[in-house]
């Protein structure tokens, strides 16, 4: 949080001012907040000594953060779900859905340099025990974020796996995997799923969750696919094999959370003039909710003072770009950025008594 005070930040070697009560964006971490749908697979995991049975069922668990609680159906308290295998659960029938887990952002999550998302799981830290589990991702095509259904309508793509080409395309085969118990309770996995360390691209492998980069999107084909942003996740098993204690392959998710710079807007790993120049070129208009490419980084739906204070908040931060001729002198910049301040004070009811006389 800034001072209360005005706070100095550095403008491309100028110094700037920034009052308080517009300077405090919040920058905390973005998680997935849109529940889209639940298809479980067979054999979900259940609360060991619940009778009658308790499944780890509830999707509402896959949304917010770490810490975050829902209830099962007799009161259990988790914060996990769990997918199941890969096959429909033999007792529902013939199903028109997918099995697995859709969920949403309701801002948009940006391609950027690296990892754009981390899918946390359970998989523990003591041993090797993982539950492999494949994503993909869609745009929301009304632009912006997720909305409520909106995934109907949308195309997926796969999170090429690192293992894509020794295996069968997960999204049009499980791909059965051989597991084997040491009597100290070890499991020996089948290749290509037997080096727990070299598995990128799935999820609930590796102990604190799994990143996943955008741009290793591909098609049903296995060409890369060109996503600006992203608004949807969905999440499904890879296998329907079991364990050697007859339980299946039930990859489990905990939370998605965004990895992102904020304020960083046209997603290059900086913020910096670019950033700033998206949110003055849609100053004062209404854009999709979400849309932070378009200006909005917080989302609301309108470009005005608190998207500029998101960006101004982390002017800098990141790695810059190779140096351009299309960079304004930072006077001009600055000007800029004075003139839409104290137009956004003027239309909020601020006076000069609102600022300090030492100015």
């Amino acid at each position: 949080m800034f001072a209360k005070s005005w706070k100095m930040f550095g403008w491309m070697g100028i110094t700037g001012v920034c009052a308080s009560a517009l300077c405090a964006p919040t920058l905390g971490a973005r998680y997935a907040d849109v529940p889209g749908y639940y298809e479980p697979g067979s054999n979900v995991d259940v609360v060991f000594g619940s009778d009658p049975i308790e499944r780890f069922d509830n999707a509402q668990a896959a949304l917010g953060g770490p810490g975050q609680q829902v209830a099962l159906s007799q009161g259990t308290l988790t914060e996990i779900v769990s997918l199941g295998g890969w096959t429909d659960d033999p007792t529902t029938g013939t199903n028109n859905r997918t099995p697995g887990l859709v969920v949403g952002f309701s801002i948009e999550v940006l391609n950027a340099p690296g990892n754009d998302l981390l899918v946390v799981g359970n998989a523990p830290a003591a041993f090797t025990f993982y539950e492999p589990g494949f994503i993909e991702v869609a745009i929301e095509s009304d632009g912006g974020g997720a909305i409520p259904n909106g995934w109907q309508n949308e195309t997926f793509y796969l999170i090429k796996p690192g293992n894509y080409n020794q295996i069968t395309d997960p999204r049009t085969s499980n791909n059965p995997i051989t597991i084997t118990s040491n009597p100290d309770f070890s499991l020996n996995y089948s290749a290509p799923f037997d080096d727990d360390t070299n598995l990128p691209g799935y999820f609930d492998v590796t102990p604190g969750g799994d990143g996943f980069n955008i741009s290793d999107a591909i098609d049903l084909a296995g060409n890369a696919v060109n996503l600006n942003s992203i608004a949807y996740v969905r999440l499904r098993s890879v296998s329907d094999s079991a364990f050697p204690f007859g339980t299946s392959l039930a990859p489990d998710v905990d939370y998605l959370q965004v990895v992102e710079l904020p304020g960083d807007i046209d997603a290059d790993g900086f913020v910096g003039i670019t950033d700033l120049n998206l949110v003055l070129s849609n100053w004062n208009n209404a854009v999709p909710a979400g849309a932070q490419s378009q200006g909005d980084p917080n989302g609301d739906g309108f470009v005005g003072i608190d998207d500029l204070n998101l960006v101004l908040s982390n002017w800098n931060a990141g790695t810059p770009p190779p140096p351009s001729s299309n960079v304004p002198e930072p006077a001009t910049a600055l000007m800029l950025v004075c003139t839409m301040t104290l137009l956004s004070l003027r239309r909020r009811g601020y006076s000069s008594k609102s600022f300090p006389d030492h100015l």
